[in-house]
Protein backbone atom coordinates (compact mmCIF):
# COMPACT_ATOMS: atom_id res chain seq x y z
CA UNK A 1 0.00 0.00 0.00
CA UNK A 2 1.33 3.51 -0.59
CA UNK A 3 0.11 6.54 1.12
CA UNK A 4 0.16 10.13 1.54
CA UNK A 5 0.13 11.38 5.00
CA UNK A 6 -2.02 15.11 4.60
CA UNK A 7 -1.73 18.08 6.36
CA UNK A 8 -4.88 20.57 5.36
CA UNK A 9 -3.59 24.29 5.85
CA UNK A 10 -0.36 25.66 3.94
CA UNK A 11 -1.49 22.49 1.59
CA UNK A 12 -4.81 22.58 0.51
CA UNK A 13 -5.50 25.94 1.05
CA UNK A 14 -2.90 29.53 0.67
CA UNK A 15 -2.63 32.51 0.82
CA UNK A 16 -3.67 33.41 -2.46
CA UNK A 17 -6.80 31.39 -1.93
CA UNK A 18 -7.84 33.04 0.85
CA UNK A 19 -6.89 36.47 -0.80
CA UNK A 20 -9.52 35.45 -3.84
CA UNK A 21 -12.50 34.16 -1.64
CA UNK A 22 -12.25 37.55 0.40
CA UNK A 23 -15.28 38.70 -1.26
CA UNK A 24 -16.78 35.47 -2.64
CA UNK A 25 -20.02 33.38 -1.28
CA UNK A 26 -18.38 30.12 0.13
CA UNK A 27 -19.64 27.51 1.52
CA UNK A 28 -18.62 26.56 5.05
CA UNK A 29 -16.03 23.90 3.83
CA UNK A 30 -15.06 26.00 0.81
CA UNK A 31 -13.83 28.78 2.83
CA UNK A 32 -10.99 26.52 4.26
CA UNK A 33 -9.97 24.26 1.44
CA UNK A 34 -9.27 25.06 -1.88
CA UNK A 35 -11.15 22.65 -4.12
CA UNK A 36 -8.67 22.59 -7.30
CA UNK A 37 -5.82 21.32 -4.84
CA UNK A 38 -8.39 18.27 -4.19
CA UNK A 39 -8.66 17.72 -7.81
CA UNK A 40 -4.59 17.79 -8.14
CA UNK A 41 -4.71 15.64 -5.23
CA UNK A 42 -6.94 13.20 -6.50
CA UNK A 43 -4.59 12.88 -9.84
CA UNK A 44 -1.58 11.74 -7.79
CA UNK A 45 -3.90 9.16 -5.76
CA UNK A 46 -5.24 8.22 -9.44
CA UNK A 47 -1.46 8.17 -10.93
CA UNK A 48 -0.20 6.14 -8.20
CA UNK A 49 -2.96 4.03 -6.48
CA UNK A 50 -2.22 5.90 -3.11
CA UNK A 51 -4.40 6.34 -0.05
CA UNK A 52 -4.45 9.58 2.14
CA UNK A 53 -4.02 9.43 5.76
CA UNK A 54 -4.82 12.71 7.36
CA UNK A 55 -2.25 13.79 9.68
CA UNK A 56 -3.37 17.10 10.14
CA UNK A 57 -4.62 18.76 13.42
CA UNK A 58 -8.21 19.26 11.76
CA UNK A 59 -8.41 15.48 13.15
CA UNK A 60 -9.30 17.10 16.38
CA UNK A 61 -12.35 19.25 15.50
CA UNK A 62 -15.23 17.13 14.77
CA UNK A 63 -17.22 19.22 12.62
CA UNK A 64 -13.99 20.19 10.22
CA UNK A 65 -12.78 16.23 10.35
CA UNK A 66 -16.58 15.09 8.87
CA UNK A 67 -16.67 17.96 7.05
CA UNK A 68 -13.64 17.14 5.13
CA UNK A 69 -14.74 13.43 4.91
CA UNK A 70 -17.60 14.50 2.79
CA UNK A 71 -15.60 16.58 0.66
CA UNK A 72 -13.27 13.59 -0.23
CA UNK A 73 -15.76 11.37 -0.47
CA UNK A 74 -17.27 13.23 -3.34
CA UNK A 75 -14.13 12.84 -5.09
CA UNK A 76 -14.22 8.99 -4.22
CA UNK A 77 -11.10 9.52 -2.18
CA UNK A 78 -11.33 7.66 1.01
CA UNK A 79 -9.82 9.60 4.00
CA UNK A 80 -8.02 7.70 6.71
CA UNK A 81 -6.80 9.39 10.10
CA UNK A 82 -3.21 8.98 12.65
CA UNK A 83 -3.89 8.25 16.11
CA UNK A 84 -4.09 11.43 18.11
CA UNK A 85 -0.99 11.01 19.86
CA UNK A 86 -0.09 14.36 21.97
CA UNK A 87 -0.34 16.25 19.06
CA UNK A 88 2.68 15.17 17.59
CA UNK A 89 2.79 14.47 13.79
CA UNK A 90 6.01 12.51 13.63
CA UNK A 91 4.93 10.40 16.55
CA UNK A 92 1.65 10.11 15.51
CA UNK A 93 2.81 9.15 11.52
CA UNK A 94 5.52 6.16 12.92
CA UNK A 95 2.72 4.78 15.20
CA UNK A 96 0.32 4.74 12.00
CA UNK A 97 2.83 2.89 10.21
CA UNK A 98 4.10 0.63 12.71
CA UNK A 99 -0.16 -0.73 12.65
CA UNK A 100 0.24 -1.06 9.24
CA UNK A 101 3.35 -2.84 8.14
CA UNK A 102 1.89 -3.21 4.80
CA UNK A 103 2.99 0.21 3.38
CA UNK A 104 5.43 -0.05 0.52
CA UNK A 105 5.96 3.42 0.40
CA UNK A 106 4.43 7.03 1.74
CA UNK A 107 4.94 10.66 1.26
CA UNK A 108 4.69 13.34 3.95
CA UNK A 109 2.71 16.51 2.53
CA UNK A 110 3.04 19.30 5.01
CA UNK A 111 4.26 22.85 4.88
CA UNK A 112 5.59 22.60 8.33
CA UNK A 113 8.83 20.48 10.03
CA UNK A 114 8.29 19.26 13.29
CA UNK A 115 10.83 18.08 15.87
CA UNK A 116 9.53 14.46 15.80
CA UNK A 117 10.08 14.45 11.78
CA UNK A 118 13.23 12.04 12.10
CA UNK A 119 15.71 10.95 9.23
CA UNK A 120 13.61 8.77 8.44
CA UNK A 121 10.57 11.08 8.12
CA UNK A 122 12.26 13.34 6.60
CA UNK A 123 13.22 11.42 3.46
CA UNK A 124 9.67 10.88 2.58
CA UNK A 125 8.39 14.61 3.16
CA UNK A 126 7.40 17.13 0.58
CA UNK A 127 7.96 20.41 2.10
CA UNK A 128 5.16 22.53 0.74
CA UNK A 129 6.25 26.16 0.16
CA UNK A 130 5.67 28.99 2.35
CA UNK A 131 8.09 31.07 0.72
CA UNK A 132 5.71 34.07 0.27
CA UNK A 133 6.19 34.08 4.23
CA UNK A 134 2.61 35.88 4.89
CA UNK A 135 1.08 32.57 6.52
CA UNK A 136 -0.11 29.67 4.57
CA UNK A 137 2.31 30.02 1.91
CA UNK A 138 1.56 28.84 -2.09
CA UNK A 139 -0.08 25.42 -0.87
CA UNK A 140 0.11 22.42 -3.01
CA UNK A 141 1.38 23.38 -6.70
CA UNK A 142 1.47 21.02 -9.55
CA UNK A 143 5.20 20.44 -9.02
CA UNK A 144 4.38 18.82 -5.86
CA UNK A 145 1.91 16.67 -7.47
CA UNK A 146 4.36 15.62 -9.82
CA UNK A 147 6.98 14.78 -6.94
CA UNK A 148 4.13 12.71 -5.24
CA UNK A 149 3.95 10.56 -8.72
CA UNK A 150 8.03 10.74 -9.38
CA UNK A 151 8.42 9.04 -5.27
CA UNK A 152 5.43 7.11 -5.34
CA UNK A 153 5.50 6.00 -8.70
CA UNK A 154 2.78 5.22 -10.99
CA UNK A 155 0.42 2.35 -9.42
CA UNK A 156 0.81 -1.26 -11.55
CA UNK A 157 -1.43 -2.57 -14.13
CA UNK A 158 -2.74 -6.04 -13.45
CA UNK A 159 -1.21 -8.35 -15.71
CA UNK A 160 -3.48 -11.31 -17.06
CA UNK A 161 -2.52 -14.53 -17.74
CA UNK A 162 -4.03 -16.77 -20.43
CA UNK A 163 -6.53 -18.47 -18.27
CA UNK A 164 -8.18 -14.92 -17.76
CA UNK A 165 -8.93 -13.85 -21.35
Amino acid sequence: MKVIFLDIDGVLNSDEYFNNIKNKETTDIESEIDINTIVDLKKAIDETGASVVLSSSWRYNKYYFESLKQLFMNYNIILGQTPPIRQDRGIEIKKWLEVHPDTEDYVILDDEIFETFDEELLKHLIKIGTENGRGFGEGLQAKDIQEIILRLGRKKEKLYDEKER
